[in-house]
């Protein structure tokens, strides 16, 4: 597997590191007024700015989404939602069985009979920006 990026190739703003990201993120909103979110790229390690904030569409990891509108309704039923963001491929199946799981361990979900409920709001909104497997990095 190739080594992630900080110089990713999607174009946008890059920072090195969230602080730096932060920081940019502060006098953007000074500047230009508004609430400007910051988060890591999912195709490399650089962190980036959004005006627009998260929506379900642009977020392409399967742990991101899920996370996504988990703090958004409160609960989802994983097997209309994997049907949903999978369009019937297998291995993101699966992965959406990983992120499910994952989230119950770090205490950001619980399971029910019909599907997950969010447990940990501020922890979710934090998968969102960062990603599940650096969610769970950064929890040690």
């Amino acid at each position: 597997m190739p080594a992630r990026r900080y110089n990713c190739g999607c174009g946008k703003r890059r920072f090195r590191d969230e602080r730096s990201a932060l920081a940019a993120a502060e006098t953007d909103q000074r500047t230009y007024g508004g609430i400007v979110a910051v988060y890591r790229c999912p195709g490399g390690l650089a962190w980036h700015l959004s005006a627009h904030g998260f929506t379900p569409g642009a977020l392409r990891s399967i742990g991101r989404r899920l996370a996504y509108e988990l703090a958004e309704h409160g609960r989802i039923d994983v097997a209309e939602f994997r049907g949903r963001v999978t369009g019937g491929d297998l291995r993101r199946s699966a992965r959406v069985d990983r992120c499910a799981e994952q989230m119950t361990e770090l205490g950001l979900t619980r399971r029910t009979d019909d599907g997950l409920v969010a447990a940990d709001r501020p922890g979710l909104l934090r998968v969102v920006q960062i990603g599940l497997d650096a969610y769970a990095r950064e929890r040690g």
